[in-house]
């Protein structure tokens, strides 16, 4: 990457047109306020690291340097605008600043920022520093805020551009294409990266304008493998190969390793198949009961360590395939569920579940019937059970019957249950009895399955 650096913000030039000129002190201005003053230096962290020490080199070759290529902005207690240039010690000094709060600004080198800017004051290690905030003044610049007091202030500000990738990949070297959690971390951060579209199975952290930028110190990836498989092994490298530790869940290296601040380094995240010693175990979770019942309601519940494939339920008559239904699963638990409409008869379940391996779980069955058809109501014939003909009586008696059995009937509302058998009867229905009255009757036989048969008769 070639990058273009501006000196000085074009110099004294912009700096001077940019400053407006003193006004005048009021009478009620206080003209000898406290004030303090404020050094900052500047400087690559070319041995990536995080801490300004020139006596490392990076495996480039390179050293740490200072940086004195933009003017440095500082916006004081009463909003007062400062510009400085760094002095010809490389240093940013700020002189007669008004004691109080103020805010830093720094201006990266490429727009938009391609680096990130950190305060290393005081750092004994990475650990020890801050990536500074950005925001929008004459540009994307990096800002800080400090006090200024009278004993005066320093700050030490890096920066760095270290890019990260994950390279995820398979035993058999096949890309990991569409993973959903790959993470990179730097710092106390940890950012989602996303895949490559013209290279399946890398991934890398962005943020609106550009690549995330890593602060120094240790570079870390997580990956959550797909169900079925684990994690393998991890290595990293550019032209060299890292160091690589685990811990808490992640894998890391040192940033001291990678070739140059500017750089691109890169994880490769191998993953292989779980061994598999269990078979998937299932559950049926309807029906519960033999039924009957008009259509079948099937679901059926598995689980697996490794990761299921499909969960299965296929249903049998006289021992011969009727009719087959699946689902394809994915991750460690899932549900199938059916609606089968069949013949009025006798049928079994018989149900499973494969998982990623291959693995077929035992294999279970379940006995029910199916009664889609309505009950029937015929009217007794015998003076004894009914008086009357064509609909209208002053007594009257009715057959029922269903192979499914006869559960309840209902007149005019009022419920009569019946012992759920294949046949039943209603008997010597008049006026006052089981909720008839004078005039229409409506009466509604139910089987136990849940269909219906509506008979209307009149009672004299």
């Amino acid at each position: 990457m070639k990058i273009s650096k501006t000196t000085g913000w074009a110099a004294a030039g912009l700096a001077a047109a940019l400053i407006a000129a003193p006004l005048p002190a009021s009478a009620e201005e206080t003209t000898d306020a406290a004030t303090g003053t404020l050094e900052v230096t500047r400087f690559d962290d070319r041995y990536a690291d995080g801490l300004f020490d020139t006596t490392k080199t990076a495996p480039s070759g390179d050293v740490d340097r200072l940086n004195t290529s933009h003017a440095a902005q500082l916006i004081d207690v009463n909003g007062t605008r400062h510009y400085k240039s760094a002095d010809e010690d490389g240093i940013y000094r700020f002189t007669d600043v008004p004691v109080g709060p103020a805010r830093l600004h720094l201006g990266y080198p490429n727009n938009p920022p391609g680096e990130v800017l950190f305060d290393a004051t005081g750092a004994t290690s990475a650990a020890d520093i801050t990536r500074l905030a950005t925001a929008e003044y004459f540009g994307p610049q990096g800002v800080l805020d400090i006090v200024i007091d009278e004993d005066g202030e320093q700050r030490l500000i890096g920066m760095s551009a270290l890019r990260l990738v994950a390279n995820v990949i398979f035993s058999d070297g096949t890309p990991a294409a569409g993973l959903a959690t790959v993470e990179l971390g730097s710092g106390d951060d940890w950012y989602p990266a996303t895949e490559y579209d013209f290279r399946p199975g890398t991934y890398e952290a962005f943020q609106p304008s550009s690549y995330v930028r890593h602060l120094p110190g240790d570079l870390g990836v997580r990956v959550a493998a797909p169900a079925g498989y684990r994690i393998a092994d991890v290595t990293a490298g550019d032209v060299n190969p890292f160091t690589v530790t685990e811990r808490d869940g992640a894998y890391w290296f040192s940033s001291s390793e990678v070739l140059n601040y500017f750089w691109n380094p890169a994880f490769t995240v191998t993953l292989e198949p779980i061994p598999d010693t269990q078979k998937p175990q299932v559950t049926l979770v309807s029906p519960t009961a033999a039924g009957p019942f008009q259509a079948l309601s099937v679901q059926v519940d598995a689980t697996d360590d490794t990761g299921l494939k499909r969960i299965v339920a296929n249903i049998y008559r006289n021992g011969k395939l009727v009719k087959s239904t699946q689902t394809a699963v994915t991750g460690t638990s899932g549900s199938h569920t059916a609606t089968v409409t069949l013949p009025d008869g006798d049928y079994t379940v018989k149900y499973n579940a494969e998982d990623v391996t291959g693995k077929i779980s035992e294999t279970r069955t379940f006995a029910f019937s199916l009664d889609a058809t309505a009950p029937k109501a015929t009217v007794k014939n015998g003076k004894h059970f009914t008086v009357g003909e064509e609909g209208t009586y002053d007594l009257v008696s009715f057959k029922l019957s269903d192979a499914g059995k006869i559960d309840k009937v209902s007149i005019n509302g009022t419920v009569k249950d019946l012992s759920n058998n294949a046949w039943s009867d209603v008997n010597f229905i008049k006026p006052g009895t089981f909720g008839a009255v004078a005039g229409e009757n409506t009466m509604v036989v139910h089987d136990v399955a849940g269909n219906t048969q509506t008979v209307t008769f009149t009672l004299n």
